[in-house]
């Protein structure tokens, strides 16, 4: 077989050849348009000098794409089937310019990832099941991945990318937003993937925060994600109220009333109606006193 991995009829006969039906459990949707796989790379300009992390590697579509670019490919995947059949498609290639490992991408830790295979950015489509959860624990683990070009759902690209009055805007835009910077790159139609999702898929590029130039050494960002979280538990209600339900805040009322205030809002502000920045004056006046 010639064709790319990722072409439809190479998908379809590697799966076929080992038997494997794909669960919707883990995500398994997988790219089998060739060109979006080399636009993927293309937009994330990977060269020689880059150590690659793709995460739900499966059969290998776009790791056959990065193979050709970087300097090495580090991949994860969790299903034992798959493992297999990626052993199998690359057994010429050296552990030198592919690393397989076997693992839950959830339970790795990605600060020990980064530091011992070097990794310089991220380039996956990431499991659909896992992605929104995934990506918010890498840029949470580790400083040192500075770069991620993911394709994703576009209703999670729609979370990360929303702005303030959006019905998507929440804490984990707020708590992605902190640590990174989004920008989206293009769009890939459901007909690319097999078996095919329900809606289409988004390529977007992430940029790492330099979060100690924005907030200082000494800024907890454990306790920030947990004020934001007290700040969301009741979207529509306002902002007082919602921290009025919490045991760490519901004592500084009045100091919260007249911090809304110095930033020009009202007592009866929502959550959605805040940007990122006032959310970090608040915290850190709230926490200051």
């Amino acid at each position: 077989m010639s064709s790319y991995i990722s072409s439809p009829s190479r998908t379809a006969q590697i799966l076929k050849y080992y038997g494997i039906k794909l669960k919707k459990s883990l995500g398994q949707n997988f790219l089998i348009d060739t060109n979006s796989a080399k636009k993927i790379v293309k937009y994330a300009g990977v060269n020689s000098h880059d150590i690659v992390l793709e995460i739900g590697s499966g059969i290998g579509s776009l790791t056959e794409i990065l193979k050709g670019e970087a300097k090495k490919v580090v991949c994860i995947e969790i299903d034992k089937r798959l493992v297999k059949v990626f052993e199998d498609i690359f057994k010429d290639s050296s552990k030198e310019k592919i690393q397989l490992i076997q693992a839950d991408a959830l339970k790795l830790d990605y600060a020990f990832i980064a530091d011992k295979y070097k990794i310089t950015k991220v380039v996956s489509n990431l499991p659909y099941s896992i992605a929104a959860h995934l990506l918010l624990k890498i840029l949470t683990e580790t400083e040192d991945i500075k770069e991620f070009f993911v394709t994703i759902q576009k209703d999670i690209a729609a979370r990360l990318l929303a702005s303030v009055g959006d019905k998507n805007y929440s804490s984990y835009n707020l708590k992605s937003n902190f640590l990174a910077d989004f920008n989206y790159c293009f769009q890939i139609s459901r007909n690319c993937f097999f078996p095919r999702p329900f809606i289409d898929s988004v390529v977007v590029e992430v940029n790492r925060k330099d979060t100690k130039t924005l907030v200082g050494k000494n800024f907890s960002t454990g306790d920030f994600f947990d004020f934001l979280n007290s700040c969301f538990l009741h979207r529509r209600k306002k902002l007082v109220n919602s921290l009025s339900l919490s045991d760490r805040y519901c004592h500084k009322l009045e100091l919260i009333i007249k911090l809304l205030s110095e930033i020009g809002k009202s007592k009866d502000v929502r959550a959605e109606e805040l940007y990122l920045k006032d959310y970090i004056f608040l915290f850190k006046e709230l926490n200051d006193q």
